[in-house]
């Protein structure tokens, strides 16, 4: 980014520091719920997935509960309906990652005993990093999907130029004997958080990622919608193709028409919003056994990583595999980087909030 700089923070000082902000008066979480959303965010500034740490935090997150009042901090979530291997829980329009939390274990809980799991989540918020739930399940040696739909249209459909399709992330996951082999991405070219930026630091866009309102590819950041509030008279992020599209809507069916929550267009038409996600977990005892499963999934993994390596490459390497190295590094060293743009924003925001900012040399 044009002018953009971090500064290091150590991992406990920012722990608190996001825990204060969540426990302000005005936002409203209480001690347990504030550290497992702190954790969270956390996680994602390990990994330097910066877009869903500290930075989503201030700029968007704090916004639903102090501002917006659109979440219930103090709200957890129940079991709606149950079945020997699938599950429908109700976020009760808490936070997302509490319910995203019990869907993970209660999925992981159900592929024990039945060999598959599926847990469907409605009525929730924002689960943030979908990576993070994946990786949660394979590390109790199952196969892992996960689903989100968003709850903001930034993208427009394959032939269309309005944004009614949201980012929609998903995460898949596979145990290894290892850390899991992870993906986690939204099928879409690029995020809104990523337009943001743009128009933050004053930043051209590359033209073969967005539309203007009348479906001209654009560099201008300002002629595309951003996911803070939403108009279908502004431009919109390219699907990603035929393949992008695709995948698109079938999240919006796997993580809205499945559970029951809403999508695209109805999240900003009906109120309140009810963003649903999907969790699925799968055993590999139920066609073999885990230890040969893991065996093979190395092997293979070797294979490809031992194959001939393009000019200007020392290595190949498996997705996940940066993230989990840098989470690594980050806890060694006991320090992220966080944006000076929004460090600085997050002083102003926690004095407003009557939250102490830390001193940090």
């Amino acid at each position: 980014m044009l002018n953009h700089t971090s500064r290091p923070v150590k991992v406990d000082v920012l722990r608190t520091f996001m825990e204060d902000l969540l426990k302000a008066e005005s936002v409203g979480f209480d001690e347990e719920g504030a550290k497992i959303i702190a954790d969270i965010h956390l996680e994602s500034d390990l990994r330097g997935v910066s877009v869903q740490g500290f930075n989503h935090l201030v700029f968007t997150h704090l916004q639903k509960y102090y501002e917006e009042k659109k979440a219930d901090p103090r709200a957890r979530p129940t079991v709606a309906k149950e079945g020997p291997s699938f599950a429908l829980i109700d976020g009760n329009s808490g936070p997302g990652p509490f319910a995203a939390l019990m869907a993970c274990d209660k999925a992981a809980e159900l592929a024990k005993k039945s060999g598959i799991g599926v847990v469907g989540i409605n009525n929730s918020h924002d689960l943030f990093q979908a990576g993070i739930y994946a990786e949660r399940i394979a590390r109790n040696d199952l196969v892992a999907l996960v689903f989100s739909d968003d709850v903001v249209p930034v993208v427009h459909p394959l032939g269309g130029t309005e944004p009614i399709i949201g980012s929609n992330p998903l995460a898949w996951a596979a145990p290894t004997g290892g850390d899991p082999f992870l993906i986690d991405f939204t099928p879409c070219v690029t995020l809104p958080t990523y337009v943001r930026y743009s128009q933050m630091y004053g930043e051209k866009m590359d033209s073969s990622l967005v539309t203007d309102k009348d479906g001209n590819p654009t560099d201008n950041p300002h002629d595309v919608c951003t996911g803070i509030g939403h108009s279908l008279d502004i431009g919109a992020i390219n699907p990603g193709g035929n393949k992008g599209y695709g995948m698109l809507m079938m999240i919006d069916f796997l993580s809205g028409a499945l559970v029951g929550a809403n999508m695209g267009m109805d999240h900003i038409n009906k109120k309140p919003s009810n963003k649903g996600h999907l969790m699925i977990a799968i055993s590999p005892d139920a066609f073999g056994d885990a230890a040969t499963f893991k065996a093979a999934v190395d092997e293979r993994i070797a294979a490809v990583k031992n194959s001939k390596k393009a000019v200007g490459y020392d290595e190949i390497r498996m997705p996940g595999e940066g993230s989990f190295a840098r989470r690594r590094k980050a806890l060694e060293a006991n320090e992220v980087q966080i944006d000076t743009m929004c460090w600085d924003h997050s002083i102003k925001l926690a004095r407003e909030l009557g939250v102490e900012p830390p001193v940090i040399d």
